[in-house]
């Protein structure tokens, strides 16, 4: 069979539903918003213009912008059905409102009457990855390696097609064959720090340069701006004023999350490729704001592992000590062995009644409030022992080490360490969650839970679910207890007695699951790729 052929009875499987594709499909009884991420968005690729949305194509996923409404929607990400979130190209087909994309795995295209993507692999459609999208007025258009495909609108039977037929269909087109018009951007006039050069450059208050990778004008006399580094921006061709957009948390490797007055906190560990830095996301108004360690005074590491708030102060515990961001005053402190902790790299922190409990790489301190007083806890068997989580279950402390758990009873001020039920396996400790009178512990052999109250041990379904692999975190409530590994999260409905383990197959940005936040109906998980939000009870599913 020809490669046309080839091309054309797989557009025409896909126009009919058939599975012709080589990327794996998600879960199919999800519907659209059960699972919705927020990557990092400031490295885009392309843009493109629809009916109601300007779309930002980045290194993770697909930005949307409802310029009627002048604010965000959710991005497009493997969450909804992509087949890969580096975007090489955007570009929308206002004659059928279909949203194309192509990806570092494959071409992907939205219809927007079922609300679902649907993708198809380059090793199917036997061509190289495609680099360029284009809208004609007869045909769609693909480029790749130098070949050209055009399709039809309506039923999407691509063929080889030659520059010839290109030129006659006034192609327009998006991703590298588009057409560099080589001039000057209008003088834009931007925010404090910020400074916008017309050869498409743009320099912050620290010497940084942004490269303008994208400038496209609508029929609103609005010009939509694309950067490498810092996001999407909008200008007003009117008044020539240039105003960043941003969108996502700032370090796609999230560790820590906490809830705040009308928003969260977002932390984490640089990654090989995109630099760290705290993220406040103000959910109220959908803004966000980045903090980075190296330009604040008082900051030493934007690193970091764990997050607690109070009421005038967020604390974080990074790589370089324990940070304090006074919220009042918009101003940071670092304390750190010198102000006697145990060791700078602080692993855990938790709010206690009038205390911080300090948990580092070398053992437990406490801060007490407001005086902010640091004490070392002089236990010996705490000394030296690696803290990999704190928890306060409201009237004690409960501690997973490396050396298994150790229990702080609150009325009788003293600390006593558990040792475990008979033919308990492991002693390292590395995640804990309370809820009531259960105390659920994550170790290196799966998951195990103690009742307080009762003062013995609970048995659970399945061997108590080994998972192979370090429990990076875990979180427990009334009706189901959620647990973070590299291969997905995990949970186990109390009610049913039974685990469910949900994956990139369902709809997470990446198996790596580093932190839980609930949320009502609602779980968000900081993966090792940004920030995901499950739909958990929705009353139409039962997972």
């Amino acid at each position: 069979m020809g490669m046309k052929n080839q091309v054309i009875l797989l557009f025409l499987a896909l126009s009919l539903g058939i599975k012709a594709q080589e990327i794996p499909e998600r879960e199919i009884h999800y519907r659209p918003g059960d699972w919705i991420s927020y990557p990092v968005t400031r490295f885009v690729t392309s843009i493109a213009l629809g009916y109601q949305y300007t779309y930002f194509g980045t290194t993770g996923g697909i930005a949307r912008y409802d310029f009627y409404r002048n604010a965000w929607d959710s991005p497009f990400t493997v969450s909804n059905g992509m087949a890969n979130d580096r975007i090489r190209a955007v570009a929308y087909d206002f004659i059928t409102g279909t949203l194309w994309c192509a990806t570092d795995s494959g071409l992907s295209f939205y219809v927007s009457s079922a609300e679902e993507w649907r993708n198809i692999s380059y090793s199917r459609l036997g061509i190289a990855p495609v680099s360029s999208i284009g809208n004609g007025k007869k045909y769609l258009w693909l480029e790749s390696s130098g070949r050209l495909f055009k399709g039809n609108h309506m039923s999407w039977d691509f063929s080889r097609a030659t520059p010839e037929e290109e030129a006659k269909d006034e192609v327009q087109w998006k991703g590298n064959r588009e057409t560099e018009e080589k001039r000057l951007l209008p003088n834009f006039f931007m925010d404090k720090g910020y400074l916008f050069s017309p050869e498409g450059t743009i320099h912050d208050i620290h010497l940084r340069q942004f490269d303008v990778t994208e400038a496209l004008r609508d029929k609103f006399d609005k010009m939509w701006i694309g950067t490498w580094g810092l996001g999407c921006g909008v200008a007003d061709m009117k008044t020539f004023n240039l105003k960043l957009l941003p969108l996502g948390p700032y370090t796609s490797e999230i560790d820590a999350m906490a809830w705040d007055d009308g928003g969260m906190w977002i932390g984490g560990h640089h990654s090989s490729n995109v630099l760290g830095g705290i993220t406040w996301w103000d959910m109220d108004r959908n803004g966000w704001i980045y903090f980075e360690a190296k330009y604040l005074q008082g900051l030493r590491s934007d690193e970091i592992n764990s997050i607690a708030v109070d009421t005038d102060f967020v604390w974080f515990g990074t790589n370089e000590g324990l940070a304090r961001y006074d919220k009042n005053k918009n101003n940071w402190r670092v304390f750190n062995v010198q102000d006697n902790l145990w060791d700078d790299r602080i692993t855990s922190v938790v709010l206690g009644d009038r205390v911080l409990w300090v948990g580092t790489a070398y053992g437990i301190n406490r801060v007490l409030l407001p005086g902010m007083v640091v004490e070392q806890v002089k236990d010996r068997r705490l000394i030296h022992r690696y803290i990999y989580q704190l928890e306060f279950d409201g009237e004690d402390i409960w501690a997973g080490t490396d050396r298994g758990i150790f229990h702080y009873i609150g009325k009788e001020k003293h600390w006593e360490r558990m040792p475990g039920y008979p033919g308990m396996v492991t002693y390292t400790i590395t995640a804990v969650s309370a809820w009531d009178n259960e105390v659920w512990f994550g170790t290196t052999d799966g998951v195990e839970v103690y009742n307080k109250r009762k003062k013995q041990w609970q048995g659970l379904p399945s061997e108590h679910y080994p998972t192979s692999g370090v429990i990076n975190t875990i979180l427990a409530d009334s009706s189901a207890v959620w647990v973070g590994t590299e291969k997905g999260v995990l949970k186990y409905n109390k009610k049913e007695n039974r685990w469910r383990r949900f994956t990139t197959n369902d709809g997470l940005l990446d198996n790596s699951v580093r932190w839980i936040l609930l949320d009502g109906d609602y779980i968000w998980l900081g993966t090792k790729k940004g920030l995901t939000r499950f739909y958990w009870n929705a009353p139409y599913r039962t997972d």
